[in-house]
């Protein structure tokens, strides 16, 4: 009799950890620990903008008009009518600005800047956050770097214009959308001034 439960307790201990194995195989990765944190919002601006005295936040709104202007410029909709932008200033100079944007990788959001001149050009594209188990080569400067004086002109294509990562290439897709969607807020908001 004891033999006979001993033989039903190790089957139930095998069943109970074979489901908690494979259920954590369908977790997705921001439950498994796969988000990486590269930079706050704070210390991403500090380091783009480090040699400015202040940067604000300044909330922007697009019109109906500017809205399907984005559009057509960026080829999608963009994810909201309100976007936050922030002015790095020494005195009366603008050094530059920057947005901090979310663009879906392969199924998570991939939190990134993206700092751009006063002329329109970008400054530098710094990830800060990155949720996926798969793709974060995007974080590398060899990567980042394609970005660097692009203006909302110029076409921001991974795989065309900007070279894509192997293994990375839904992230590199993902980052340079949004590098173009930011490129043409900018110009909707401060270019046409």
């Amino acid at each position: 009799m004891v033999l006979v439960s001993f033989d039903r307790q190790w089957r139930m201990n095998f069943l109970r950890h074979c489901l908690i194995f494979f259920g954590l195989l369908l977790l997705p990765s921001t439950v498994l620990g796969q988000t990486t944190v590269y930079l706050t919002p704070a210390e991403a601006l500090k380091l783009v903008f480090k040699d400015s005295k202040e940067v604000v936040s300044e909330k922007k709104t697009l019109s109906a008009d500017e809205k399907t202007a984005v559009e057509k410029k960026i080829g999608s909709k963009p994810a909201k009518d309100t976007w936050n932008f922030y002015i790095a200033r020494t005195g009366n100079r603008v050094d530059g600005y920057a947005l901090i944007d979310n663009e879906i990788g392969k199924t998570e959001p991939i939190t990134f800047l993206t700092a751009i001149f006063p002329d329109g050009s970008v400054k530098a594209v710094e990830i800060l956050v990155f949720r996926e188990s798969h793709g974060g080569e995007v974080h590398e400067e060899r990567f980042k770097k394609q970005f660097a004086g692009k203006k909302a002109d110029n076409p921001v294509r991974a795989g065309q214009d900007i070279n894509n990562i192997s293994g990375a290439t839904l992230s590199s897709r993902a980052v340079s959308v949004g590098v173009k969607r930011a490129l043409t807020l900018w110009d909707v908001f401060y270019g046409k001034k």
